[in-house]
């Protein structure tokens, strides 16, 4: 820990840094879906199938596993705003090219020109997101007290599943047919020029260290190479107990949202009506996020959180085989939000759980490999899911396999990891060593 009468002390400039992540994953869900979110009118302007359609979003898993390192990398070498302004204009270039691969005809003869040079544009997008998506537990440690921190991890990540939620809503209305994909695509791009703006704006770091642990990462003279911090964070067997879980919630998260529209068509429910399932999941989430994030900040209960939600999730999931059939919707909606619920509110937890249970290795380095192979596994779940579904699904009257796969899965890798976890809060007990002995010294210097 650093010298212990350094004075802590946070700035405004803080929410500008939130407010930019926010800005920039907003136009990075928005780049994302614009195909997956209306897969019909997209197989009609791409000349496709649904295959092709699905591999809009597992490009960008896979561009997630790839850029993960060298996200993390850029945020301890580059600094804060360079990773954020990086990812922005990799962000903007992807879009456009898919946008200029309107002007090239497609038809069912020949729909190879617009297709490939749509997936360019996706999978250049796709480098984008973890640049945005892995920076908040290293910004709310740099930037954030500890009565903060959470809270500030728990914004910056939800801000990501709150622009899946907009753009499911939003994006079904702008395309409602296969010459509206053109006007989605406009939109899309003019967003994340719009998005980059405010990281412009955005310190690289305060002035002034928040915290104790924050000031030890300031100051440090020596940088670990972070390859080594990478090393040890995979070595780490608490840490894997929690890879297992964070993995498997993040994979089904995105599985849903990526297939929702294809698991509720063979049920006669619109592409409208499977936004507003995945909306539904999804703002209950934030509002799970938003309660966790401050009740965590005040009583650092992270194991507890977590232990708590996690099961209660599997439930929720197991409960989903049986209520996406047929004229209930409503049980759907509501089956949606309680499972997003859960699975949100975990999220910010876990994040610096990861912190806590690797310290002192740097934030970026546990966020990195968490989200990395949630993607990882997202790819892997999706693969699974398009093999088990069928567009015959409706006849099945017990079993919904692509559910009961889901529910599985997490019933054995996430319930018994997240019990196996033990590990004390290291970053917490030296933060408090250092205030302790902060206290002590200014004592003395009193009685001198």
């Amino acid at each position: 820990m650093p010298d212990s009468l350094q004075e802590y002390r946070t700035y405004p400039a803080r929410f500008l840094g939130l407010f930019s992540i926010f800005m920039l994953n907003m136009a990075t869900s928005f780049v994302w879906l614009s195909y997956a979110a209306v897969p019909d009118p997209a197989k009609e302007y791409l000349s496709c199938s649904s295959t092709v359609i699905n591999l809009t979003s597992i490009v960008y898993f896979i561009a997630y596993i790839i850029m993960a390192p060298v996200s993390g990398w850029m945020m301890e070498k580059r600094g804060i705003k360079k990773t954020l302004l990086f990812g922005g204009l990799l962000q903007i270039v992807g879009a456009w090219i898919r946008f200029f691969g309107d002007f090239i005809d497609s038809t069912p003869e020949s729909p190879g020109g617009r297709l490939g040079v749509t997936l360019v544009g996706q999978i250049v997008a796709s480098g984008a997101q973890p640049f945005f998506l892995n920076l908040p537990p290293k910004f709310a440690a740099l930037w954030f007290s500890e009565r903060g921190r959470t809270t500030a991890t728990m914004l910056g990540s939800i801000s990501n599943a709150f622009s899946v939620a907009v753009a499911q809503l939003v994006i079904p209305v702008l395309t409602t047919d296969k010459a509206s994909v053109k006007t989605t695509l406009l939109v899309c791009g003019i967003l994340t020029i719009v998005a980059i703006v405010p990281a412009f704006f955005v310190p690289d770091r305060p002035p002034t260290p928040p915290s104790p642990s924050a000031a030890e990462a300031l100051l440090s003279t020596v940088e670990e190479p972070f390859h080594v911090s990478l090393k040890k964070v995979c070595t780490n067997r608490q840490f894997l107990y929690l890879l297992a879980v964070f993995g498997s919630f993040v994979a089904t998260f995105n599985a849903i949202t990526s297939l929702i529209a294809q698991f509720s068509s063979p049920y006669n429910y619109t592409a409208e009506q499977a936004g507003y399932i995945g909306a539904a999941m999804i703002v209950a989430g934030l509002v799970g996020a938003g309660i966790s994030g401050p009740l965590v900040d005040r009583d650092k209960q992270f194991k507890t959180l977590c232990k708590t939600l996690v099961p209660m999730g599997v439930v929720l999931l197991i409960t989903y085989n049986f209520v996406l059939r047929k004229d209930m919707f409503i049980g759907i909606i509501v089956v949606s939000a309680l499972l997003g619920f859960c699975m949100f509110s975990v999220l910010p937890a876990a994040l610096e759980l990861a912190v806590e249970i690797t310290y002192p290795v740097t934030p970026a380095s546990s966020a990195s490999i968490l989200w990395a192979f949630g993607q990882l596994m997202a790819v892997i779940f999706l693969l699974v899911l398009g093999a088990l579904q069928d567009d015959n699904l409706s006849k099945l009257k017990s079993i919904n396999p692509p559910m009961i796969f889901l529910g599985g899965w997490c019933l054995v890798f996430g319930i018994t990891p997240i019990m196996l976890i033990t590990s004390p809060y290291l970053r917490l007990e030296a933060e408090a060593q250092s205030r302790q002995l902060n206290t002590a010294e200014s004592a003395s210097d009193v009685k001198v």
